[in-house]
């Protein structure tokens, strides 16, 4: 008789499992996050390196950033531990000219590598897409990327 009890029980709780969602709904990226030493340092930065224009908040120590595409950059100012020396840890930027990126990092004195930190070498990714990494004023790591390169396949 107890192994009927437990049987039954197995097959009473299934369809309540099978409903169960295997996978969340569909997610669109909003906004990255950084905690900035300064703020207005960190916007400065990538205002002028990247256009990226201001979003107006009535947040202290807070700039907005709209990156484009629905996507803002909120850098919250007050940071006072270090940040990850490690480029694995990164966020990556596509722009249409990349040339013209390199150009202004140069003329400004920000120093850009490739993925593993040879000074001022471009890498091609896998898919034809070139990249050089930079760093903003608290450290952090920018993938900067070109919008060519070939499709994988």
């Amino acid at each position: 008789m107890k192994r009927f009890a437990v049987l039954s029980s197995i097959f009473m709780v299934g369809p309540a499992i099978a409903q169960v969602p295997l996978s969340g709904p569909t997610a669109v990226a909003d906004h990255i996050a950084l905690n900035a030493a300064d703020a207005d340092a960190s916007a400065a930065f990538y205002q002028r390196a990247f256009d990226f224009e201001d979003v107006p908040t009535k947040l202290p120590n807070t700039r907005w950033l709209d990156m484009g595409n629905g996507l803002t950059l909120h850098l919250i100012g007050g940071r006072t531990a270090p940040v990850s020396p490690n480029r694995v840890v990164h966020f990556a930027l596509r722009t249409a000219d990349l040339d013209r990126s390199i150009a202004y990092f140069d003329a400004s004195g920000i120093t850009w590598s490739d993925f593993v930190g040879k000074p001022r070498n471009i890498q091609t990714r896998f898919d034809g897409v070139r990249q050089i990494f930079v760093q903003d004023p608290d450290g952090y790591w920018v993938e900067v990327s070109d919008v060519q390169g070939n499709p994988p396949g």
